[in-house]
């Protein structure tokens, strides 16, 4: 399985090239909560995509294009007119990757810490940026 525990998951599209695999997911929840005042929405006012990076295939790095809508909060008194539904299993709000790839360099970057963690990431397909992992 691609994506354990991600059931609430699409698979629209999938564009394999030679240097990257590129998965366009959606959301099948049908409702989401909005976050300043809990009230369920389904009114879906726009749809926004999200590009987190993933886990690598075979070596490839997974860009991942998450639809995500944004929806229409019901209660007229609620100040938050708009909000996006979050998909909390797979990213963190305001995220570029997805959980599981942040855990994995997490725990690359502890057990080999600078250089050394960044050399093996980049040989397993993974890129992360020489400022954050590699600065001296």
């Amino acid at each position: 399985m691609l994506f354990p525990g991600l059931s609430s998951l699409v698979i629209e599209d999938v564009i394999a090239t030679s240097s990257v695999l590129r998965l366009t997911v959606r959301s099948t929840m049908t409702s989401a909560s909005c976050p300043r005042c809990g009230t369920e929405s389904r009114r879906v006012h726009a749809w926004h995509l999200r590009r987190l990076a993933d886990l690598p295939v075979g070596g490839r790095p997974v860009v991942m294009g998450l639809r995500v809508r944004r929806l229409l909060c019901t209660d007229v008194q609620c100040p938050q007119r708009t909000f996006r539904e979050q998909i909390p299993a797979l990213a963190s709000r305001y995220a570029r990757r997805t959980l599981r790839l942040a855990a994995t360099i997490e725990q690359v970057a502890v057990a080999l810490a600078g250089r050394a963690g960044a050399a093996l990431l980049a040989t397993l397909g993974v890129s992360v940026s020489g400022r954050v992992c590699c600065a001296r």
